[in-house]
């Protein structure tokens, strides 16, 4: 959060092991418990902010894009040669255990759900007339918001995985995988939860409180959650309530990527970013890391990773889709005017043809730290929810495609496109689908979205054999396997 500065908190967990005598329980000097931190209300805000910040390390959100787009048809990993060649098995779908990206999503989604745990224990047992600042609920309501969407971006990479709603304790380092079913029955009920404890956009102060977790967005993300467990009746209701808090498309698509569109009417959920120019150090900066990764290699401090690839391109064109290709795809024309004759003359690694412009800031607007540029990602748009709706009518029972298809058009028709309206049944999903395709392009939805609908192994032939046996769902890190020694076991592969 731009207007917040993000703090650490370090709880220790107490753990007894049973012994009587007073001299082996003493509490160690020093150490923080859950009963000797939570005193004060600034106390419970600071854990909840704490449990946010895992949300901006860069080890879980490079993980947006290398999973989402990089193993999806849209786009390819680019950069270095070596980066390129690191990058080859998991774009093939011979997903290694001990690669980085997938250790790294592991690891920091844990530590950020074990933060969540930790301010949701504090926070429950502290009074009420603690209170007078901020508000106790509310809090409760972002750490429950917090674990929910931590558990599902381990649940739909990993399947079953460690499930735990309280503060670890050392015990919990054998804790063998909780089924997925169970693990997105919690996730339903923090969200739940979370929603009748939050405030709804319209009734917080923008200017001190943008980044902060609302209703609307512990409904969007049932409604995204609903959608990957097919229980249409529920994702069509919890869309309708994030309707009723007075979200509206941006008119220009095109503007929703720009710093000036950050926290627009249809933005749901960001991570916020700011140019921190003192902080320079990738794991504490508050800058996105990512548009380094991704400006174009030559270009100031380009790496140019994250490349979309032709078939994207050909996807809109398919379409008649100008608007959303032009504000998606960063191509060397783009940057012959925008960048000076130097850097311009510098691009190499050029793989594909295009980059993405959704993470692009012109000169100006760029950091001198190249680590810290201030561009925010988002997580959770109003369109997006538009498109789980309009799945969730054609795909529930009974069928509307009426209803299906004039959601689908809202999404259309601000692309200026033709709606349509004559597509029914399995048709109009595959529209709805490719809809997604076009709206959501390279913002980290397309590898799941094929994933859930059944349509990876045709989707993906392009780029290598995708088993839906084995490759729908990641390794477990051999780390963690080992770590538990033995306890939790891998995915098929």
């Amino acid at each position: 959060m731009k207007s917040t500065k993000i703090l650490g908190i370090i709880l220790s967990a107490l753990v007894l092991f049973g012994c009587s005598e007073d001299f082996l329980n003493k509490t160690k000097l020093g150490a923080l418990t859950t009963e000797s931190f939570f005193v004060a209300e600034g106390d419970a805000n600071q854990a909840v902010i704490a449990a946010y910040s895992d949300l901006k390390d860069y080890r879980y959100t490079w993980t947006i894009w290398a999973f989402g787009d990089v193993l999806s048809d849209d786009a390819t990993y680019s950069g270095s040669d070596d980066d390129v060649q690191a990058y080859a098995l998991m774009e093939s779908y011979n997903y290694p255990a001990d690669n980085g990206r997938v250790l790294g999503r592991y690891q920091i989604l844990y530590r950020g759900i074990n933060k969540a745990n930790q301010a949701i224990d504090g926070i429950s047992k502290m009074d009420e007339s603690l209170f007078h600042t901020y508000n106790k609920n509310r809090l409760l309501g972002e750490a429950l918001f917090l674990r929910a969407y931590y558990y599902h971006e381990l649940v739909r990479a990993y399947g079953d995985v460690p499930l735990m709603t309280k503060t670890p304790t050392i015990a919990d380092k054998t804790l063998a995988r909780t089924p997925a079913s169970e693990v997105y029955a919690q996730i339903e009920k923090d969200l739940i939860e979370a929603a009748g404890y939050l405030p709804k956009v319209s009734e917080i102060v923008k200017a001190k409180e943008a980044g902060r977790i609302t209703r609307g967005a512990a409904n969007a993300m049932l409604s995204r959650v609903y959608l990957y467990e097919k229980k249409y009746v529920e994702c069509k209701a919890a869309s309708l309530e994030v309707f009723k808090d007075g979200y509206a498309l941006m008119p220009n698509y095109a503007d929703v990527f720009t710093l000036a569109g950050e926290h627009c009417s249809e933005s749901i959920l960001e991570i916020d970013h700011y140019n921190s120019s003192t902080q320079s150090a990738a794991t504490t900066n508050n800058g996105n890391f990512h548009v380094l990764m991704m400006l174009p290699y030559g270009t100031t401090y380009g790496y140019g990773i994250n490349q979309p690839r032709q078939s994207l391109a050909d996807a809109f064109d398919a379409a008649g889709d100008v608007v959303r290709k032009e504000a998606t795809l960063l191509t060397p024309t783009d940057l012959q005017a925008w960048e000076s004759a130097a850097d311009f003359a510098k691009l190499a690694r050029n793989r594909t043809g295009y980059y993405n412009q959704k993470y692009y800031l012109k000169p100006a607007e760029r950091s001198t730290q190249i680590r810290n540029n201030p561009v925010n990602i988002r997580l959770i748009r109003l369109s997006e929810v538009y498109l789980n709706y309009a799945e969730a009518c054609v795909k529930g029972s009974p069928v509307d495609n009426t209803t299906a298809r004039e959601y689908l058009n809202k999404v259309k028709t601000r692309a200026k496109i033709a709606p349509d309206n004559t597509s029914t049944g399995d048709a109009l999903f595959d529209v709805i689908i490719n809809e997604r395709r076009l709206e959501l392009a390279m913002e980290g939805h397309r590898f799941w979205d094929m994933i859930r609908t059944g349509k990876a192994a045709t989707a993906f032939a392009s780029k290598g054999t995708f088993n839906p046996a084995t490759d729908g769902l990641l390794p477990i890190p051999q780390a963690e396997i080992d770590n538990s020694g033995g306890i939790i076991t891998q995915n098929p592969m």
